[in-house]
């Protein structure tokens, strides 16, 4: 028999790490399998399957929740080895695979998923962790499902599908190389369906990489040789450009034909071909509100000079090298204000000059997230050594603007955005109204040189991504550790009981909401905001019991890390939510316990189902049961985690008020405590 091996999945989440154990245990045709917990806060799957025609025993350690900004959840940063390898950013991927051997755990790959629209600037907003992640060499996939459709706020009917920049999907093959394995996977969403929607009729199913995407993870795992399965993924991606490069206005962007001459001509720079293919004068269009200083007469000047990087839908531009003097010596005019030593240093380089216009801030002065991808993006097109030139011309904070001018590197590491345009430009103008402060506007140049990122991986021998292995319990228990303990409820102990049709923890992405019905699976995917729902709160659990009967029962859920966190009415606004929901057509539905998904025809009843709603905490952090149910919740799920050396679990002290409650209490204990080794006690 082969040597164990233990690998962990680190995840945004609960539902991030399951998704990525399910792609690997689909695509390594798995024997058997025992789900358990390896702690409080961890899942195990103990795993086994045939490697290299042998029997191998294996297991999957699941650890949900990052240490992120001031939360220091484990006792040990899963990213300090990609941090000392040249990963700058605060944005980080999904999920972190690595294997554990001894004392020590090693990296051996990185995966963001997506369930997201992907069109306008959130196509790009996660451009930084991808940058980010991937120039230390460590192996980045980018998994987008495809396609997903913009849905009116009130009937929530489909509009037309709106599709990203292909340059976006393009800049991940560009920046592959043989050192550096990137890519994007595109993999059938719930509504494609060619027959419905003409505008995907000539998309080829065999680019989606579904397949493709398992068995390389599983191969990587086992340190295969993957650069066959990775050709066979950078086609795809290729091929999802020149689709989506059809989509976009050709007299506006690439078109297919370009994409493919310039990926054939083995040219890396972007920005280069841009140049000399000279059809796409750069303009950027900004709303007359947004229009401040001498905003319009800088566009207007970089409009004279520059081209656009690939694209005139894209807020960045590139200006030839034999054209950067002139442009620099027309800026100074503009602004005589700034140093001319400054503008001197990148004009002296024999570089292209990339530039990125955008606001940056919305009206309030808050990071417009999906911007932090932007510059990224623009590295990810153009050669490492270009040199950008960003400007701001959104409103900023006084307090940001104060720290910009006393201490730009402090700033950089307290706010993502400004991360991202201080490590990646190499000059940055602001012209901007100040909010919160004296009255008074923002009008000046800035050198990046002690805030830019210089670390990056050029080596042909690869960082060893190994760190010490921590424990997995945590520093301390959270709301992170409530939904864990839930999600194994509900989905493992109790799954032949009942169906987990939503499980929303920290950082989950609301991609969707399933119940069965009439022996059919119903998803509602894209869900809506809460402000679009009157007095709705959208839950963070979903769960169906008696799913065969004539009135099904839902539970919904709120969890928190403490009672005290909960909103008054919060029971009332659950079941709003889902009485909302289920009084539009569904998106999609499949026959039970089937992979085929079709566009659903018809409404289900609300009133059909009997909705129960609860809340869910710590006793740590819990108060008197009379004023939670004060907020209107009809269940209490009070739990408390314990951990030995010889057991590990919770007990979850479920409390109700009402018949119904008490009835769907009694059948949760009865199962759990005939079900062997559950390591979950109800009181």
């Amino acid at each position: 028999m082969n040597t164990m091996k233990n690998f962990r999945i680190h995840g945004d989440n609960i539902v991030e790490c399951e998704r990525m154990a399910n792609i690997i245990i689909d695509a390594a045709k798995v024997k058997e399998k025992k789900v358990k917990l390896a702690s409080p806060s961890a899942l195990i799957i103990e795993i086994t399957s045939y490697i290299d025609n042998e029997e191998t025993q294996w297991s999957l350690e699941l650890l949900p929740g990052f240490n992120k900004n001031s939360k220091h959840r484990w006792e040990y940063d899963i990213f300090d080895p990609l941090k000392k390898a040249g990963s700058f950013h605060d944005e980080t991927p999904d999920v972190v695979v690595t294997e554990t051997k001894g004392d020590k755990e090693t990296i051996l790959f990185c995966v963001e998923f997506c369930s997201a629209l992907q069109a306008g600037n959130q196509a790009w907003q996660r451009s930084a962790r991808a940058y980010s992640v991937s120039r230390t060499g460590c192996p980045y996939l980018y998994v987008v499902d495809f396609v997903k459709y913009e849905l009116d706020n009130k009937t929530r009917k489909r509009k037309n599908l709106r599709f990203p920049n292909a340059a976006v999907p393009y800049s991940y093959l560009n920046y592959a190389d043989d050192n550096r394995f990137i890519a994007q996977v595109y993999t059938k969403s719930e509504e494609f369906d060619k027959n419905k929607d003409r505008v995907i009729k000539d998309f080829d199913d065999s680019n989606f990489g579904q397949d493709s995407l398992g068995e390389y993870i599983y191969q990587k795992m086992f340190r295969h040789d993957t650069s066959e399965i990775e050709n066979d993924l950078l086609r795809k991606n290729l091929k999802t450009v020149m689709f989506l490069s059809d989509k976009n206005d050709a007299k506006r962007n690439f078109t297919s034909s370009e994409w493919e001459q310039l990926y054939n001509s083995g040219n890396k720079n972007v920005a280069q071909f841009s140049v000399h293919n000279g059809r796409l004068k750069f303009h950027k269009t900004v709303a007359q509100k947004s229009v401040h200083g001498k905003t319009k007469a800088f566009i207007e000047l970089v409009e004279k000079y520059a081209t656009g990087l690939s694209s005139k839908d894209l807020p960045i531009c590139v200006i030839a090298k034999n054209k950067k003097q002139q442009f620099l010596n027309d800026l100074i005019k503009l602004y005589p204000s700034f140093s001319e030593e400054l503008l001197g240093k990148i004009s002296k380089t024999q570089n292209d000059l990339i530039v990125a216009i955008f606001k940056g801030f919305k009206p309030r002065g808050d990071d417009n997230r999906p911007d932090r991808g932007l510059l990224p993006l623009a590295k990810m097109l153009a050669p490492e050594e270009a040199d950008i030139l960003t400007f701001i011309y959104g409103p900023i904070l006084y307090t940001n603007f104060a720290l910009l001018n006393r201490n730009p590197g402090e700033l950089s590491q307290r706010n993502g955005l400004w991360r991202s345009i201080l490590s990646l430009s190499d000059l940055v103008i602001i012209d901007s109204p100040i909010l919160h402060g004296p009255k008074k506007d923002a009008c000046a140049l800035y050198s990046t040189a002690t805030t830019k990122s210089k670390e990056i991986y050029l080596s042909n021998k690869r960082p060893s991504f190994e760190s010490k292995l921590f424990d997995n319990r945590p520093s301390s228990y959270g709301e992170d550790d409530v939904d864990t303990a839930l999600h194994y409820l509900f989905s493992h102990i109790l799954k032949k009981n009942c169906f987990e049709g939503m499980c929303n923890p920290p950082g989950g992405d609301w991609s969707g909401f399933s119940l069965i019905k009439d022996d059919k699976e119903l998803r509602w995917v894209s869900l809506p905001r809460v402000s679009d729902i009157v007095d709705g709160k959208r839950p963070d659990h979903i769960i169906e019991f008696n799913v065969d009967n004539d009135t099904p029962t839902l539970l919904s859920i709120e969890s928190k890390e403490k009672s005290i966190d909960l909103e008054n009415n919060v029971g009332e606004k659950l079941v709003n939510y889902i009485k909302s929901l289920l009084g539009y057509i569904p998106s999609a539905e499949r026959k039970r316990n089937e992979d085929s998904w079709s566009w659903a025809t018809e409404k289900v009843d609300p009133n059909g189902f009997e909705i129960l709603s609860a809340a869910a905490y710590l006793k740590e952090y819990a108060q008197n049961d009379k004023e939670v149910y004060e907020k209107n919740c009809e269940m209490l799920f009070i739990l408390e985690p314990f951990s030995t050396d010889k057991q590990t679990g919770w007990i979850i002290d479920i409390k109700t008020e009402t018949q119904r409650g008490t009835e769907l209490k009694e059948k949760i204990k009865n199962i759990v405590s005939n079900t062997p080794e559950s390591q979950i006690v109800i009181k």
